[in-house]
This record gives C-alpha cells, structure tokens and sequence, in this order.
C-alpha cells in the first residue's frame, strides 16, 4: 500500500473510531441524565466524548473534574440549619448562617456569602418590627419566597417590612415548602392571624409535583443532592410532606421518606395524573383561605396563565400576577450565575407588585 493510501486509510478509519466513539458518548450521557433532559440549560458546548470522559474521571475522583459550565456548589455555615419536624417533615434552626454559593469563571473558584438569619420562632429576620403592630403579613412558600441566594435584607419581606414600618412581616417560608407546609403554618398560627392581617402565598406551576410529593419531585431532589451535596451522607429521617385525597375524597397530610435511596418503589413509581394533582392542589388553597378570614394574596411567580389550580379562586384569594411575562422589563436575574434563584431584581419585582395590593386593603 503506497504511503499516500495508507494516509488515507487511517484517517477514514480515524473518522470512523472517532464518531462510533461520540455516539456511544452520546448515549453513555443521556443514560446518566435522561431523569434531568428537559432541565438541562440547552445544547452542550463541548463534544460528547469530552463531556463523558469529564463524567467518568468526577466519578472515579469526586471534585476532580468539574464542569466549569455547570459546576455549581451550595453550603451552609455553620452546620446543621435544617432540623426534623414531625408535621413539616423538616424545619430551619434559629442562628445566623452563611450560604455560601460557588462555581467556577475561567477556571477559576469563585463565590458569593448571603446571610440568613432564622428568629427563635423558625421564620427568616425581615426587619424590624413594633411590638404591637398595627397588622400581621403573614408570607408563605418556598426557596423563591425565603430568599435563597440573597441577604436578610434583599428579600421582597424585608422590602414590605420597611415600606409597612406600622406592620408586622412574618417571612413562614423555606427550601422545598409547598401549600402542603402553608396548611401546617396556617394550622399553627390560625390563632394569631386577626381581621385585617394579610397573607401573601407564593406559588409555581413547579409546586403541583410537590404538592402530592411525586416521585419526579424525589428524583429531582436525589440529583440535585448528588450535584450540589456530594459528601453529605443521606439520612432516612428526612421526610417530605405530601398531600392526598383519602378513601373518603378527602384532603389527608402525612410524610414519606424524601430520598430515593430509602424508597425506590417509590421513587420508581408512576406519575399521579395531572387531574388529580390539580385536584389536590385547589383542595389544599381551599383549606388555607378556611383558616383566615382576610384577604390572601396568592402571588402567581413562575407557569401559564390558565393554569387550572388558578381558577375559582375562594372568596378571600386574590391573585397577584408576577411571572416574568408580568412585567415590562427584565426582571428575573439569578445569583451572579451561581445559582438559578431569583436575585435582587427579581425580589423587588415581587415587592413592587405586593406592595400597591397590600397598601389598598390597610
């Protein structure tokens, strides 16, 4: 074979090793993320021989080798900010943390610290409140509405709490929470809550999955605790609140097991059937108006517009529109791109709606 044919050849049969490879890659890669596919940010970068050797080499050496565009990490400080809670299936410690937020820009380490502060009762400091107000806001929901990412004093709370100086602004919010959480926190504090206080209730079209604890919300915190929290050893203590319709059709709370590792079948299970979570998520905003006799705010942040859970409101419920089509600027920012939380901006957006519904109905 003259040396111009063997070029050839080797080069068609480098063609031919190089591609078998990157299709295998390809499959290796959507094996390892096809429970995540539709939340993956969109085409990848690199080639997929790259990013499945980069795969491989994180698993044999964890922290080795990580994705500079994907690589995110997220601790608290001191330990210990999450404690078991019967009825919650978990609740924050009172204390003073740093969240810690960190990822990688040209290679190079970098992060951002927000202080979180916890009061003795279990809600999250928004500023400083008379000891006899003149009214209660009471808010309630998830990481978005706590404020991860962003200090005490970014929050859309602590902007009401300095707007409303007459009131009092209880941030009953957390990591995870849904109206499941609300009902408990309403349960707790139904004796407090006075003709004339309001409450803001967050909500996302994303709450539904929690709503009914579905297996895809146990997958997503299983990967997500395997992408963020590599070194924390699992505890089958740690539970997840769910709601449900019981023999009777009636609306039932109870909690399960939140890691996979300690329920496969469920965690394996099928879908509960989109009617059936609409079902449980209008029963449960029903049980919640049921608990006050003021006027809740359910403040509509992120999903369509004719979402079923949104219509026929109770008496009480008025809905606040503040999803991003809401508004007429780019207002949904995220933690330096450290994290997918709604930033600054995104917290004065919320505020900025909050505030004009709440002064109407002092």
């Amino acid at each position: 074979m003259s040396g111009a044919k063997r070029t050839v050849f080797y080069a068609i049969l480098a063609l031919i090793v190089g591609g078998a490879l990157e299709i295998g890659s390809s499959a290796f890669l959507y094996a390892v993320h096809k429970d995540r596919i539709a939340s993956l940010p969109g085409s990848p970068s690199d080639p997929a021989i790259l990013l499945a050797a980069r795969t491989g080499l994180s698993w044999l050496l964890p922290g080795s080798f990580p994705n500079p565009a994907t690589y995110r990490r997220m601790t608290r400080q001191p330990a210990g900010f999450f404690a078991e809670d019967r009825e919650q299936g978990y609740r924050a410690n009172p204390g003073r943390y740093v969240f810690r937020y960190s990822g990688l820009k040209q290679g190079k380490p970098e992060h951002l610290d927000a202080i979180v502060t916890i009061n003795p009762n279990g809600t999250r400091f928004s500023g400083s409140a008379p000891v006899e107000p003149s009214r209660r806001i009471f808010v309630l929901g998830d990481s978005y509405v706590f404020g991860d990412g962003v200090n005490d004093e970014q929050t859309f709370a602590f902007l009401l709490q300095a707007t409303f100086p007459d009131s009092a602004v209880e941030l009953h919010a957390l990591a995870g929470y849904s109206w499941a959480n609300a009902l408990v926190t309403m349960d707790r504090i139904r004796d407090r809550v006075r003709p004339g206080d309001a409450v803001v209730l967050g909500y996302a079209a994303y709450y539904k999955e929690r709503h009914v604890a579905a297996p895809s919300r146990l997958r997503s915190i299983r990967d997500w605790m395997a992408s963020t929290f590599p070194e924390v050893e699992l505890d089958p203590k740690d539970r997840l609140i769910r709601a449900r319709l019981d023999d009777a059709n009636r609306l039932a709370l109870d909690t399960i097991p939140m890691h996979c590792k300690f329920d496969a079948a469920y965690c394996n299970g099928p879908a509960p059937h989109g009617a059936y979570v609409d079902r449980v998520s209008r029963e449960l905003l029903r049980a919640i108006a049921s608990k006050t006799v003021g006027n809740i705010h359910l403040l509509h942040m992120f999903g369509p517009k004719d979402d079923p859970v949104l219509l026929d409101l109770p008496a009480n419920v008025r809905l606040v529109a503040a999803t991003p089509q809401d508004f007429s600027y780019v207002m949904q920012d995220n933690i330096m791109g450290l994290d997918d939380h709604g930033g600054p901006y995104w917290h004065y957006a919320m505020y900025s709606k909050l505030k004009p519904v709440i002064a109407a109905r002092q």
